[in-house]
């Protein structure tokens, strides 16, 4: 995937946002991701994981903290009624962390997919991923 480090980023970005989507019932086929967040990272071992969302109309936006990786780190996001999932994206150094979440019916929990896009680090390094699993607080 070397070359396409931008696009990947944007890619990453997109998918963060689609994370940050999910939450409390805000109307018919809608609901909203908005608030305290707290799980585990499995990237492969677990990690203690928090995120902090806003969500104004599809857009979401946060911090996100995973143990022994970054600390309250900015993430963005875009939430699909739809399909009830948040896709999201942030940036950590050279590193582009994404995934998208899909929330429950009651929305009160998330999980989904998370890749590791390392293009961008030099010397060039695998890519990396695993899952995430959030619940409402």
């Amino acid at each position: 995937m070397a070359g396409s480090g931008g696009g990947l980023r944007l890619a990453g970005l997109a998918l963060v946002a689609g994370l940050v989507g999910c939450g409390n019932s805000s109307g018919p086929g809608s609901f909203d991701v908005s608030g305290h967040w707290t799980g585990v990272a499995s990237l492969p071992n677990g990690r203690s994981t928090s995120a902090d969302l806003q969500q104004t109309g599809t857009a979401a936006s946060g911090t996100m903290t995973v143990s022994g990786a970054f600390l309250n780190t900015a993430l963005t996001g875009q939430v699909s009624s739809q399909n009830r999932t948040l896709t999201w994206s942030l940036m950590r150094g050279c590193e582009v962390w994404s995934g998208v979440a899909t929330v429950t019916a009651d929305g009160g929990n998330m999980s989904g997919p998370v890749s590791i896009d390392r293009s961008g680090c030099q010397p060039a390094q695998s890519d990396g991923g695993g899952a995430l699993s959030l619940t409402r607080q």
